[in-house]
């Protein structure tokens, strides 16, 4: 990276702080529920909040570009994707905040190795263990701190040894009824007790878990049939049994869309949209929507033009959602500019992806 763009990065990191200290997306109540939505693969920003009004959308995406009759006009600059319009009804409802530009310094464009920067909240030469959720989950009153539904640990990872992953109620429930009791050591061999801490803290968990989903209440709105809806569906069926878990992890597949984006792109955002809108109504019954705040992130975004197969190659900065029944909406940061793309054609970020995440953990 020539000097030019360094002094660009450096004069960054002291623009992209404003939008956290002069208005706030999440009041200042605490929630109970935090939703975090993957969108793996690298999610295309632009086709999501799209800035329709700009010609060079229009000349960087000549097949590829939303018509602009289409699309679903938050203001003056941009709008949502067609297929977003459960989430476009939730903003009109002041339940949605969108930010804009979200990045980080001297990006990595390789999955593996964004997504963990992403998870951990680390710099882009830094490694780190920990997920960046690991220090909030410090209250040790939740018997679980936090459940994976979909995708690996990510912000979840670390030392923390009470977080549970599962695929549905009934099979958990079914395997449950095999574990009996803790198991004990005699011995003195430190690696193999801290393997049978380790069983002994996912039995208990188990056991807990098993108790207060005894007796489960019915949805009273049906998710449809995929395995994000399957995921959406038991993270609400957890929510209002009151499992009093704080995090929940979630994962959309599908975002990288290096060819034929169009209509690809199109059915991951339908499904991103009315999955939200299913789990709102069904929070909305149960009370609990004020409680709960669900959030998206993305290992990185796309390039600002499209490519020859009519799709788009891995990028930088992309803009994300928080939705919630008791948050500020608006729009949050600063659109990247087309005119001013780095050499290879990606935009630069306006807002830090780890203030975006301070800006959500001050709400636990």
């Amino acid at each position: 990276m020539d000097r030019r763009i360094l002094l660009k990065y450096m004069a960054l990191s002291t623009l992209n702080m404003p939008f956290l200290l002069q208005a706030d997306s999440i009041k200042k109540k605490k929630h109970k529920n935090l939703i975090l939505i993957e969108l793996k693969g690298g999610n295309d920003g632009l086709n999501t909040v799209v800035p329709y009004n700009n010609p060079l959308y229009y000349k960087l995406r000549p097949n590829i570009a939303l018509e602009k009759s289409s699309v679903l006009v938050i203001d003056d600059e941009v709008a949502l994707h067609p297929s977003l319009k459960a989430i476009k009804d939730m903003y009109d409802k002041n339940e949605v905040a969108i930010v804009q530009g979200i990045g980080y310094p001297f990006p990595n464009r390789s999955h593996f190795r964004s997504i963990e920067i992403w998870d951990t909240a680390s710099k882009s030469d830094e490694y780190l263990d920990d997920g960046w959720l690991h220090s909030l989950n410090n209250d040790n009153s939740q018997d679980i701190k936090g459940v994976v539904l979909g995708g690996n640990y990510g912000p979840l990872s670390g030392q923390t040894k009470n977080i549970i992953k599962i695929k549905s109620i009934k099979s958990f429930l079914n395997q449950s009824k095999h574990i009996n009791g803790q198991i004990v050591m005699t011995g003195d061999n430190d690696s193999l007790k801290h393997i049978l801490n380790t069983e002994n803290q996912i039995i208990k968990s188990a056991n807990i878990l098993k108790k207060k989903l005894s007796k489960t209440k019915k949805l009273s709105y049906t998710f449809k049939k995929s395995d994000f809806s399957n995921q959406m569906k038991l993270a609400t069926e957890l929510i209002i049994n009151n499992a009093q878990i704080p995090f929940y992890k979630l994962s959309l597949n599908g975002f990288d869309t290096h060819t034929n984006q169009l209509l690809k792109h199109s059915n991951l955002l339908k499904e991103l949209s009315q999955n939200i809108e299913i789990m709102k109504k069904n929070l909305e019954k149960s009370g609990q929507w004020k409680d709960t705040i669900i959030m998206t992130y993305s290992e990185f975004g796309r390039r600002a033009g499209e490519n020859a197969s009519k799709g788009t190659d891995h990028g930088t900065a992309a803009p994300h959602f928080i939705v919630g029944g008791d948050i500020k909406h608006g729009i949050y940061g600063e659109q990247p500019s087309l005119g001013k793309l780095e050499k290879n054609g990606d935009l630069v970020y306006s807002t830090d992806f780890r203030n975006y995440y301070k800006h959500v953990s001050k709400s636990f």
